[in-house]
């Protein structure tokens, strides 16, 4: 039941290569030619693990590397001019942060680690020189960057058309399938964010958020204790919230 957002297994040593990696398949050395992962590992560096609560990346400071997270999870937020914070989405394992410092050169939110994270870090100096001679590697930052953008016009349009209990349903189809895609059980989690956090992320109240995760269960889609959830039916799930 108590799935947390890690990538190391037992016996999996603190510092290991691209190649010996578990997220290898899911990071960027996976999906290049082996003479351009070589030369991309060698510009990887092992970031200071953190603990919950600690700042991956500040928004608005100089977008210095390309981040991944190895394991744990963080949220991306910002807060609005009103003082509201605004979550825009949750990073798991395998997954970049600060893709959206292509564009201004700046960070442009604040990261923050949710359970304790382990990452790597690509210094931008040495990765721009790498996107400039690999073209492999040209084409995963862009194929990073589109998927990026996918996800912002898929959580738009789930504002726009989904009600609360479908929004909540979608969230949860997302991170089933995420989860699967790490090796992870996609029908039983711990979630390491909250539902403050939850709410925030899909424009909802924290009482409309805890209403919806009541009504899911009381239909017999899920089953909830806490922040650990069982997915019941994960595929009817997803046709709730609009995904299938």
């Amino acid at each position: 039941m108590n799935t947390r957002f890690h990538a190391k297994r037992a016996g999996t040593p603190a510092c290991v290569s691209c190649s010996e990696c578990t997220l290898r398949a899911l990071c960027l050395p996976g999906h290049l030619p082996l003479a351009e992962a070589l030369a991309l590992e060698r510009a990887v560096e092992r970031g200071r693990p953190l603990s919950a609560g600690s700042a991956l990346v500040h928004c608005g400071a100089p977008m210095d590397a390309l981040l991944v997270v190895r394991s744990g999870s963080a949220k991306s937020h910002s807060v609005t001019l009103e003082g509201v914070e605004q979550v825009h989405g949750f990073v798991l394992p395998g997954e970049a942060v600060g893709l959206e410092g292509f564009a201004a050169g700046v960070y442009s939110c604040d990261v923050t680690a949710l359970e304790p994270l382990e990452y790597c870090r690509m210094p931008m100096r040495g990765l721009e020189a790498l996107i400039e001679q690999l073209p492999g590697l040209r084409r995963e930052i862009l194929r990073l960057l589109g998927g990026a953008l996918d996800e912002s016009q898929r959580l738009r349009g789930q504002l726009s058309l989904c009600d609360a209990r479908g929004r909540v349903a979608r969230f949860l189809a997302d991170m089933s399938r995420r989860l699967a895609r790490r090796g992870l059980s996609p029908t039983e989690f711990r979630l390491s964010m909250s539902r403050r956090d939850i709410a925030r992320h899909l424009g909802l109240t924290l009482e409309t958020v805890s209403r919806s995760f009541g009504v899911l269960k009381r239909e017999g889609w899920l089953r909830v204790r806490a922040r650990n959830v069982t997915l019941l039916r994960p595929e009817a799930l997803a046709v709730i919230g609009g995904r299938a």
